[in-house]
């Protein structure tokens, strides 16, 4: 009977030695070969719905599942927040923006080198405009896809109040479109330039189309005309929806408004279309550089560029056939594309942007600016303002005289001045220090200018 006991004893001491190994087993050896699973956390100025468009399809893909990453969670934040996150230890990548901005950050060492080879050897046969590299020759950033800036267009809204087409940014400056504020609508719907990539780009490309001075003439104009809005994405459907008559739009969100069936329809704007690229990077503190530069490496496979083109409408950077739309776009293009001056865009950006937020977005400012174009509406219809009159008007709008926050000067906002202080602006306290000094100057101008209209009767 012991002898039974001990036997008993024995075999259940090796059934839990056994359980207990299968388990360590299972600790140490995991079907994945120990391989933790990864979330990328991913910086991107993608909309919520691309957002869970481009994750869908990457988590499918075979690259996702032999790295072992399982989610990724998308961020959208200002640009001015990108260097602190980019050093953070919490971001992995940077995906979709301005190339001026990730131009600005590498310089600033925000990006990591990417140095997955098989994906150094995709991006080494592209074409150098795709490719953005350090001091050193290191690889910073790499576009994924490109494509145009233009407007959308609703037919609707426009044929409600009686307004024409617009066929280039600079139709905006007839007083025509000065009518919807009458009932208290607006014309266009404008993103600030400081929470939007199509904005910022739009900003710029009106100021290098038109010179310096009409181009800041013709913003304003808009501003005055527009309903100021923080998103790309709330600018589009305003436009799509039929509140708006005019949006920018890069020719994804434009296709987008299309399929709405109310009236929106994408146009690049007579001989002002920009081109552009849609640029993706590597934190400098990326707590997951392999796996990040793997959703790299899918975003420039085929499979991935194929899914790009098909979700936004992006053309390509690598020669990927089968896409019907391409040539389209590419037909569309032709002979209405703008050369846009990156460089130079990036030697004014913070000065430019700061100047727009305060002379024409800023809530004061833009109750100024809608007050003289609703006057002007009056005044024109009741035969009291003539569109010459009108656009001697607009000229004493822009660009601003302003006090010059540093020297106590007084200064026209020229291009050159923008130039010289565009560096100072990386300091919050002195972009602050502008800021205030552009809006007190737009706040004295705009209150003289409408005194000038209310004296017209």
């Amino acid at each position: 009977m012991r002898a039974m006991d001990g036997r008993r004893v024995a075999a259940l001491v090796a059934i839990i030695v056994i359980i207990v190994a299968i388990g360590v087993g299972l600790a140490l050896f995991k079907p994945w070969g120990g391989k933790k699973s990864v979330v990328l956390k991913i910086v991107t100025r993608l909309s919520p719905e691309e957002q869970k468009a481009i994750k869908q399809a990457f988590l499918a893909s075979d690259i996702a599942k032999k790295y072992h990453i399982k989610d990724i969670e998308f961020t959208k934040v200002d640009y001015s927040l990108w260097k602190q996150l980019a050093l953070s230890n919490k971001v992995d990548l940077f995906f979709i923006g301005e190339k001026v901005v990730y131009d600005r950050l590498c310089r600033e060492g925000a990006f990591a080198p990417i140095t997955m080879d098989k994906l150094v050897n995709i991006i080494n046969g592209l074409k150098p405009e795709f490719v953005g590299r350090d001091s050193k020759g290191n690889i910073c950033w790499v576009a994924v896809g490109q494509a145009v800036y233009g407007y959308i267009i609703n037919k609707n809204f426009l044929r409600e109040y009686g307004l024409p087409a617009p066929v280039r940014w600079g139709s905006l400056e007839n007083p025509v479109y000065l009518k919807p504020l009458l009932s208290h609508s607006y014309t266009v719907s404008f993103p600030r330039p400081t929470k939007s990539g199509t904005a910022r780009t739009t900003m710029h490309g009106i100021l290098q189309i038109y010179g310096w001075s009409d181009g800041w003439r013709l913003l304003t104009v808009i501003g005055m005309e527009a309903g100021i809005v923080d998103s790309s994405e709330k600018a589009r459907d305003q436009a799509a929806e039929g509140i708006v008559g005019v949006a920018p739009a890069y020719i994804g969100y434009g296709i987008e408004a299309e399929k709405a069936g109310k009236g929106a329809v994408f146009e690049i704007p007579r001989g002002e279309g920009i081109a552009y690229i849609s640029p993706v990077a590597l934190a400098k503190k990326a707590p997951h550089p392999r796996e990040a530069q793997a959703f790299i490496l899918w975003l420039l496979s085929p499979e991935g560029q194929e899914t790009i083109a098909k979700l936004f409408y992006y053309l390509p950077v690598r020669n990927i056939t089968g896409i019907a739309w391409v040539k389209e776009v590419y037909e569309k293009m032709k002979g209405n594309i703008f050369q846009y001056n990156r460089t130079l865009a990036e030697k004014v950006d913070l000065a430019a942007t700061t100047y727009f937020e305060a002379a024409i977005a800023d809530s004061d400012s833009n109750a100024l600016l809608k007050e003289i174009g609703q006057l002007a509406a009056q005044l024109i219809e009741k035969g009291k303002l003539s569109k010459d009159k009108w656009l001697n008007i607009v000229s004493q709008l822009a660009p601003l005289t302003i006090k010059d926050p540093w020297s106590g000067k007084t200064v026209k906002f020229t291009l050159s001045y923008a130039e010289s202080i565009n560096n100072k602006l990386q300091d919050s306290a002195n972009r602050d220090k502008f800021y205030n000094a552009v809006k007190a100057a737009a706040l004295d101008t705009y209150k003289k200018v409408l005194e000038e209209l209310k004296s017209m009767g």
